[in-house]
């Protein structure tokens, strides 16, 4: 009875030191709380381990399927939220800064002969007790603060993995569209030859042509061959990253909807450097972290206050080891204490660490500099290569419009023996480098406009192509 009532009283006296304490960051902290809640609820809906899915055999993907099956799968993302979720309960773990300790103390001393004061053989010992900071100098607001920040920074990291994995599972997607048309390409290349190979073999049995030409074809067909074999294996290689990916096993026969083609957007340089600045996950960390700089000057300026704490204890003795009522320790003993403590002359030692996390403080600022300097220069470079694959569509579109009229008429003049064996494999040679710089050149585009959308800070909803400098 005597240590519940101890409680109660303490924590009556308690209340008010924590509200006072804790005043300037409440409502900091149940904005934090909340966030974290909500935050929570994701994390703990995902807390499992990614597994590798059995996926239906004949589904054909989209893009959209992919990048949401890459963001569902991914370990690094997973990893990304396990650091928010570690963030939160290092908030929660600030927070308790606030509020008073309970302890007890219990010793037990055993001698072979009374002495004159204790008058007995054992000394048994109880003392519970309850220790409330009252004023730290604002140390614990300030890593109460920290620990926020902390939630608010693992959080913009995890936006930045989420962009990273919708990045990648982009690139492959098209990259794996890329190696399928240049499979195709690989095919129509081997069929051709196969006919030009029967057509040569056709005039030197007729006494036309020297068998040389023959062997030229056979040549040039065993290369194409051997062309088209790397063509497959490419294939294979590039389905294998996809479904690693997504979450597939890497033998799994992906099969994804070819949507490899040319659609043209009217997004502005400036428009689209502006929405870095205001997007990308990167300065929004830096921001970050210079709130944090301010609390760790703050932290390091508490030391310059004294601090102040409150225990209340309870201390009860016996004889005996129920710590039954004894005749040699009749009374119990309460005791408040009002603890100060104030290191005033250090040489310097504060002043030094608090102007150390102040020079901590003007990197960041510099490191910002540097940070939006990338970024600018990412979306130059992004916002150029787009272009220039936009320039390189049209012209190798005319290219193999061209080369495919080269070939055809090439190939009817051969048959009337107006023009050489030699100059039907260089038509043909022609369409299929055509051919395969088109398709480069569609999978390239793709690829750098989604580079920029991630140089901008955009993952998988895209830019309406209508937005210009307004920044919408």
């Amino acid at each position: 009875m005597a240590i519940a009532a101890l409680a109660l009283v303490c924590f009556m006296l308690a209340g008010p030191v924590v509200h006072a304490a804790g005043k300037k960051t409440k409502t900091a902290t149940q904005k934090g709380q909340k966030a974290a809640k909500k935050t929570k609820s994701k994390i703990n809906g995902r807390a499992k381990l990614p597994t590798r899915k059995i996926p239906p055999v004949q589904k054909e993907y989209t893009l959209e399927e992919c990048v949401e099956l890459a963001l569902a799968y991914s370990p690094k993302l997973s990893q990304s939220r396990s650091d928010v979720s570690a963030a939160q309960y290092g908030e929660k773990e600030a927070f308790t800064q606030y509020l008073p300790t309970m302890g007890i103390d219990y010793t037990w001393n055993q001698v072979n002969q009374p002495t004159a004061l204790q008058g007995t053989h054992a000394l048994h010992s109880f003392s519970p007790r309850i220790q409330q900071p009252v004023f730290t100098g604002f140390r614990l607001d300030a890593e109460h603060r920290l620990a926020e920040l902390g939630i608010d920074l693992a959080e913009v990291n995890l936006e930045l993995t989420r962009l990273d994995v919708i990045l990648s599972a982009k690139e492959s997607y098209f990259s794996h569209l890329q190696a399928m048309r240049n499979r195709i390409t690989a095919g129509q290349q081997v069929e051709q030859l196969k006919a030009q190979l029967k057509n040569a073999k056709d005039f030197y049995e007729v006494g036309i042509q020297p068998i040389n030409e023959v062997l030229k074809v056979q040549v040039e067909l065993a290369n194409a061959q051997q062309d088209e074999v790397k063509a497959i294996n490419n294939v294979l290689s590039t389905r294998a990253e996809l479904a690693r990916l997504i979450g597939f096993d890497v033998d799994h026969d992906l099969k994804v909807k070819d949507i490899l083609a040319y659609s043209p957007t009217n997004l502005e340089y400036l428009g689209a450097k502006h929405q870095a600045r205001a997007f990308r996950p990167e300065l929004k960390a830096n921001e970050v972290q210079l709130k944090q700089a301010d609390q760790n000057i703050k932290r390091a300026q508490s030391e310059y206050w004294p601090s102040v704490s409150l225990q209340l204890a309870y201390s009860k003795k016996s004889d005996s080891a129920d710590l039954s009522r004894s005749d040699l320790y009749p009374d119990d003993v309460w005791s408040a204490t009002t603890a100060v403590s104030w290191n005033f002359w250090e040489w310097g030692r504060t002043r030094h660490k608090v102007s150390g996390q102040r020079a901590a403080k003007t990197k960041l600022e510099f490191v910002r500099r540097q940070l939006e300097d990338q970024v600018d220069l990412q979306v130059k470079q992004a916002y150029l290569y787009l272009k220039e694959s936009e320039i390189n569509i049209k012209t190798n579109k005319t290219a193999v419009t061209q080369a495919e009229e080269n070939y055809r008429i090439t190939q009817e003049r051969y048959r009337e023996q107006l023009t050489t064996n030699t100059e039907v494999l260089d038509a043909q040679s022609l369409l299929t480098r055509a051919r395969n710089n088109y398709n480069n050149a569609l999978a390239t585009y793709n690829i750098a406009w989604a580079r920029l959308m991630r140089a901008i800070g955009h993952g998988y909803k895209p830019i309406k192509t209508g937005d210009k400098a307004k920044g919408k």
